[in-house]
């Protein structure tokens, strides 16, 4: 029995559009609008997902280019792309979270048949809509609320040869820093590109924007990144990847800065900067704008995201700071 139906709208040359639904019973009622690109000559298979936080606009848009693009280059394999995973969510502006059952779909992979909304989404997508993908890519970045550095993310799993693979496609992205999860990591798993790894699937996800608004230079960057990664698997073959301009400093992990309180936060630094050690990175005061203390740098870090808005609540995660390889700074 097929676990989900795809009900065509339109189709241009190797472009197909229109709407898929899922027969789980949990997801019964939602559509989402999703794009395949198919080509008559065998390949590589490319699964793209955006907007599993629909105000992270940079990824959804640079999809909808992704699609013309590939509508025009692709010459091997197939694409497919979900624009808008959090359908739900979409035109009430949700941050984080799926409205349906108040959960992050970002750390739910992958996933569970048995479980709410979030967790059964999570499942299809990963599991039957793109069970056959040679790759899986995840395009975020930039929340109503927070600014995040042109970053990408992988997992390493401890066997060289696919680990490098790995390590090869996110390198394809011009970045900030490229985070490889070290195999031991556990602070930070639950992402699609954690988990697909440890299952024996190629996954990469990359974070680019800032408060819900258009960024040229983001949505570019996740365009290009995808864009390389299909001249890499050789799905095209005119792309010339542009030479690289930002730092791409390789880290294996970042930490949480958590607020202590609930409060106003007063941000000293920005996404994409380099701090030190012991370096203040914001301060807090109470309602009353009593100071109540500074949030400061554990470590010689990159800051990769920060809440830039100045209420916050206590235990939020307010900045990630990944540390920085020795004579880096």
């Amino acid at each position: 029995m097929p676990a989900l139906q795809k009900h065509v709208l339109g189709k241009t040359g190797s472009l197909s559009w229109g709407t898929l639904t899922f027969d789980h019973p949990t997801l019964a009622g939602v559509q989402w609008p999703f794009f395949d690109i198919e080509s008559a000559q065998p390949g590589a298979t490319l699964a793209i997902i955006a907007g599993m936080h629909p105000n992270e606009v940079d990824a959804m848009e640079a999809a909808l280019r992704l699609k013309d693009h590939f509508a025009e280059k692709l010459v091997r394999g197939s694409v497919s792309i979900l624009p808008v995973l959090n359908m739900p969510g979409l035109f009430e502006h949700a941050e984080f979270v799926c409205p349906v059952d108040g959960k992050n779909m970002n750390f739910l992979s992958p996933g569970d048949m048995n479980g709410s909304f979030s967790q059964v989404l999570m499942h299809e997508v990963l599991h039957e809509w793109s069970e056959t993908a040679d790759v899986f890519i995840d395009l975020h970045g930039g929340d109503l609320r927070e600014e995040v550095a042109r970053f990408v993310m992988c997992q390493m799993t401890g066997a060289p040869e696919f680990d490098e693979r790995t390590r090869a496609l996110a390198h394809q992205f011009d970045a900030d820093s490229i985070v490889e999860f070290a195999v031991e990591q556990t602070n930070n798993r639950g992402r699609a590109t954690n988990e697909l790894p440890f299952l024996g699937r190629h996954a990469v996800m990359a974070e680019g924007g800032a408060n819900g608004v258009f960024d040229p230079l983001c949505i570019e960057f996740h365009f290009n990144g995808v864009a390389n990664i299909a001249q890499f698997l050789g799905i095209t073959d005119d792309h010339e990847p542009a030479q690289k301009q930002r730092l791409n400093v390789v880290v294996s992990n970042f930490s949480k800065v958590e607020a202590p309180i609930s409060g106003r936060l007063y941000l000293d630094v920005a996404a994409g900067e380099q701090v030190v050690a012991g370096q203040r990175l914001g301060h807090l005061k109470d309602i009353y704008g009593i100071p109540q203390g500074e949030l400061l740098a554990a470590h010689d870090g990159l800051v990769l995201m920060v809440v830039n808005h100045p209420i916050v609540n206590q235990g939020e995660w307010l900045i990630s700071l990944a540390p920085l390889p020795a004579n880096t700074l």
